[in-house]
């Protein structure tokens, strides 16, 4: 089961990438892609916020959070997709960029998985440990 850290962690390490890629974005490939990159990086962060909020809400013990998790569902379903079909439809964006940014949480989510894993089992791990004795320093001698 993921943990609460986990995802707020993850939430403000997207939000972070996001903000500095887009700079380089827009000086690099233009204003098409880099709003694109920033459209589809807040609709996805907010769509897995809400998702993250109605399952917390919904399944919890307490009867008063249900209502708040049904109120995330109703803002999530029609106005998030609503608002993100809009997007597509009747702006100039890049889809290349939105598709971009849209993934751009789930890297992180796959990236810091990654990195709990590996800080976890790097001890069990045979080519880590390898690494390890052989070292960086003789990379490309042919150790």
């Amino acid at each position: 089961m993921m943990q609460k850290d986990f995802i707020h962690r993850s939430f403000k390490v997207s939000i972070v990438v996001a903000l500095l890629f887009a700079p380089f974005l827009l000086v690099y490939f233009g204003p098409s892609i880099a709003l694109g990159f920033m459209a589809g990086a807040v609709w996805n962060i907010v769509n897995i916020f809400l998702l993250y909020w109605v399952l917390t809400m919904t399944l919890s013990a307490t009867p008063s959070n249900k209502m708040w998790g049904a109120t995330a569902g109703i803002l999530k379903f029609p106005v998030l997709y609503g608002t993100g079909y809009l997007i597509i439809r009747y702006t100039n964006l890049s889809l290349y960029g939105i598709i971009a940014g849209f993934s751009l949480i789930l890297i992180v989510f796959v990236l810091r998985a990654s990195g709990i894993y590996l800080k976890n089992h790097a001890a069990n791990c045979e080519v880590l440990r390898s690494v390890k004795k052989i070292g960086f320093r003789n990379y490309g001698r042919g150790a």
